[in-house]
């Protein structure tokens, strides 16, 4: 919980005080993460990619967990990947061969100046 006083303009202002970044530096510490969470934090990047920021010391403060492994599917790179939603489940279905067709519809294209 915290308070907050409010002057003449109805502005109001935190009851409280500045703690240095120095002072709060001492609470965090970094620790080893799996590939996966990494994976995600970064938008899920190719996995090989993600090792190599650490591997090649592209940046600071990244360690991952040396026995990690990759999950062997990422439902969201998945769905990224999809060009189309999936056709919906119909109510129709055939009781025999050729009761219901399913086709695309296409038209022919005009042709060319050469008539290609």
């Amino acid at each position: 919980l915290f308070t907050a006083t409010i002057n003449n303009n109805n502005a109001a202002f935190l009851d409280g005080s500045t703690v240095s970044c120095v002072e709060l530096g001492h609470f965090s510490a970094t620790i080893p993460l799996n590939l996966n969470l990494w994976h995600r934090r970064l938008a899920h990047h190719h996995y090989a990619d993600v090792k190599k920021l650490t591997q090649g010391n592209l940046v600071t403060g990244m360690t991952l967990e040396s026995k990690s492994t990759p999950d062997p599917i990422c439902e969201p790179c998945l769905s990224g990947k999809m060009s189309a939603n999936p056709f919906p489940s119909s109510s129709h279905h055939s009781a025999h061969p050729l009761d219901l067709i399913h086709s695309d519809v296409h038209q022919v294209s005009s042709l060319s100046f050469s008539g290609y």
